[in-house]
């Protein structure tokens, strides 16, 4: 059998990318998390996947809204990869972002890599999260840096100095 400690320690070998995905609370206040289970599904339609564990508050603001923003970070962004990292009641401090709302009335972190604002279409439930599909309505092209990316359980980048 697998333990849980095994499988995370496995899977910590996997490089990702690091994103934020964002949503609005039922006060129209931004509400994010930090994730790297986040892929493309297909191209027609333009649909992506985001897993989200039921404990966080952005699971809750995703199912009542059926939308979310997907914000890829650049590696210049780790501070708010960390702020979105921790729950809510530890965010403390000065917000390390900025934001507008897009076309899609979904919070794009300024200096993002892309924001994808989608639908939600479908929801799988499995284990302890929900897998999301949506469906991109929007799509916003930011600068051409860096990504960042999440390895061994830590922030890293393409060529650390």
């Amino acid at each position: 059998m697998v333990t849980k400690d095994t499988f995370r320690q496995s899977m910590a070998r996997f490089a990702t990318g690091v994103t934020v995905v964002t949503t609005l609370s039922g006060q129209g206040k931004i509400h994010g998390m930090t994730a790297n289970s986040f892929t493309s599904v297909c191209l027609d339609p333009p649909l992506v996947l985001v897993c989200v564990d039921f404990r966080t508050s952005t699971h809750g603001y995703i199912e009542a809204t059926k939308a979310m923003g997907v914000n890829v970070l650049s590696e210049k962004q780790q501070d708010v990869g960390r702020y979105f990292a921790r729950k809510p009641a530890d965010r403390v401090g000065p917000e390390p972002y900025k934001y507008a709302l897009g076309q899609s009335k979904l919070p794009i972190i300024e200096g993002a890599l892309a924001f994808f604002g989608c639908r939600v279409i479908d929801t799988h439930v499995h284990g302890d999260h929900s897998i999301y599909i949506g469906q991109v309505e929007e799509v916003v092209l930011g600068n051409s840096d860096k990504p960042l990316l999440f390895y061994e359980s830590k922030f890293t980048q393409l060529n650390p100095q």
